[in-house]
């Protein structure tokens, strides 16, 4: 059983009537304190066989004085090759995903999961080398970005556990990603928008709609994918803070386009676009993506392709770039640091009169589909 272990928590510990029960401390690893019948006992975990070693007894022995004792017990056993035994990779991995899956995003979450269980390795986390992990990432994937992604997830998950102390230094730590980046500057044309828009106004469905607003609004997909009623305040978009990338609250005006197309959407749910099958909103995305691909003849298309071209028609009608900003909820842009702490102005109305430009622009765009 786990638990931030406290004095206070320690002391309040009921003694069983029967056996034993071991409290782990979520702070240190592999040290915890053992209720018997009789007596309050602190120990600390070592050894490939997982066992236990006596520190002390409670509360002869305070809860801090005990915890240096495990910290040292641990190091020395570090030194002499037997500590790490305890900290099995697969262990470690496992329980960094558990916390993972508490705060992380499910987009996050999702290509978390992918690397650290696809791409494994057997014994000791300390055991793990630089060489092998890079070796693993290349047999795993050919893809230059796909390469970037396990390197940065497995460089974050080892400085876990630097600070979990399972390990003593990342062995990543010194190592940039394989592979140099190369930032996504695609930005439909008007025909291509056109194309796109026709297609997807055309045949309506859980898709298509949504890639209809991420068109529409310029927004984060995972933001419109997720999207609830109760988000919708007359012709607001209000997102809180928990549901947007840089933790702000964001209201954007809705134009008529947009609040047409959620008018014809049935609310059989309180989420717009139905729930999420098994809480995974991009259940069947790939498969859609690529047959709008087929259809469109739109080539590298992605849909965060659609907040660039947003962004981009914007500063071709004159836009002024802090109101595109605002629009796109950005916070690194022109009003940023002490100008953001300052500035406290929403620009609602700059916002609307962009967004109703915007609306004129794409109409004018379908004139005669």
């Amino acid at each position: 059983m786990k638990m931030r272990l406290t004095d206070l928590g320690v002391k309040k510990l009921s003694l069983p009537e029967k056996s034993q029960v071991t409290y782990w401390d979520e702070t240190t690893p592999g040290f915890g304190v053992r209720c018997s019948s009789k007596r309050k006992s602190y120990v600390v975990m070592y050894g490939r066989d997982r066992r236990l070693k006596t520190l002390g007894r409670h509360p002869e022995l305070p809860l801090s004085e005990a915890r240096k004792k495990a910290k040292l017990f641990q190091a020395t056993q570090v030194q002499a090759g037997g500590h790490d035994a305890v900290f099995e990779y697969q262990a470690v991995a496992e329980e960094y995903l558990r916390d993972c899956r508490q705060r992380l995003r499910g987009s996050t979450l999702k290509g978390y999961v992918l690397y650290l269980t696809h791409i494994s390795f057997e014994g000791p986390i300390s055991d793990i080398t630089q060489g092998q992990v890079v070796r693993a990432i290349e047999r795993y994937t050919k893809s230059p970005s796909s390469q970037n992604y396990a390197f940065t997830t497995f460089k974050v998950f080892f400085n876990w556990a630097v600070r979990r102390q399972y390990l003593a230094a990342n062995p990543l730590q010194a190592l940039k990603r394989p592979n140099k980046s190369q930032p996504r500057e695609r930005v439909l044309s008007d025909d291509e928008l056109r194309m796109l828009l026709k297609r997807t106004l055309k045949h309506r469905g859980r898709f298509n709609d949504i890639v209809t607003l991420l068109a529409l609004t310029g927004q984060r997909k995972g933001e419109i994918a997720n999207l609830l009623w109760s988000e919708i305040d007359d012709d607001l978009l209000v997102l809180s803070a928990d549901r947007t990338k840089n933790k702000r609250e964001h209201a954007v005006p809705l134009g008529p386009k947009a609040l047409a197309l959620l008018r014809d959407i049935e609310g059989g749910s309180r989420y717009v676009f139905g729930t999420p099958a098994d809480d995974k909103p991009y259940n069947g995305w790939s498969r859609s993506q690529r047959r709008i691909v087929e259809e469109t003849g739109l080539v590298h298309f992605t849909l965060h392709d659609l907040r660039r071209t947003f962004s981009t028609i914007h500063a071709r009608m004159g836009t002024p770039i802090h109101v595109t900003e605002k629009l796109l909820n950005h916070v690194s842009g022109t009003i940023s640091g002490v100008a953001a702490v300052y500035n406290r102005h929403s620009y609602m109305e700059e916002m609307r009169e962009a967004v109703a430009q915007y609306d004129e622009y794409i109409a004018k765009l379908l004139e005669g589909c």
